[in-house]
């Protein structure tokens, strides 16, 4: 009898993070003309996620090509009035922890609110140029997913220096 209750235990340990529900499948491509990452699905809490941040870099006034694809992953529910958020805002430092304030520099954000049904798919494609040197933050998120976390996918940008 201790067997099967140690064997059950065992099983349930093993599989436990198999049964947590995750509902998106996220991929964010960001592309300069010599670099190229790609990021997938991360969760929070913490806000930084788990996982580190690809990098990319590209000289001011570089195209830098995004591309981003956010998928309901659960087989038989509607995620209700989901916000998916996209945005590119400066940061301090590569791999920063802290999510920029939304008040300031932003170079671009998008938000939507929708219903996702089983399978359903949101992305966007942008090519920009940025002229100011510094990191940048790209960065798709879901929100309001009436989860006990959200996913996200994210990148630093780096735009380099002129050089004299």
């Amino acid at each position: 009898m201790w067997r099967s209750i140690a064997l059950a235990v065992l099983t349930l340990g093993l599989f436990a993070p198999l049964v947590r529900a995750e509902h998106a499948k996220i991929h964010l491509d960001v592309a300069s003309s010599h670099d190229k990452q790609t990021a997938f699905v991360d969760q929070t809490p913490p806000d930084s996620g788990k996982n580190p941040r690809p990098v990319v870099k590209a000289k001011p006034g570089e195209p830098i090509r995004i591309e981003w694809l956010m998928t309901n992953v659960y087989p038989h529910k509607t995620l209700e009035n989901v916000v998916v958020h996209f945005f590119i805002a400066r940061i301090e430092k590569v791999g920063q922890k802290a999510l920029p304030d939304l008040q300031g520099d932003v170079v671009l954000e998008s938000a939507f609110d929708m219903d996702f049904k089983p399978g359903a798919k949101a992305g966007q494609r942008n090519t920009l140029k940025i002229d100011a040197p510094g990191v940048y933050l790209v960065r798709v998120e879901s929100r309001q997913t009436q989860s006990d976390h959200e996913h996200f996918a994210a990148i630093d940008l780096v735009i380099e220096s002129r050089k004299p």
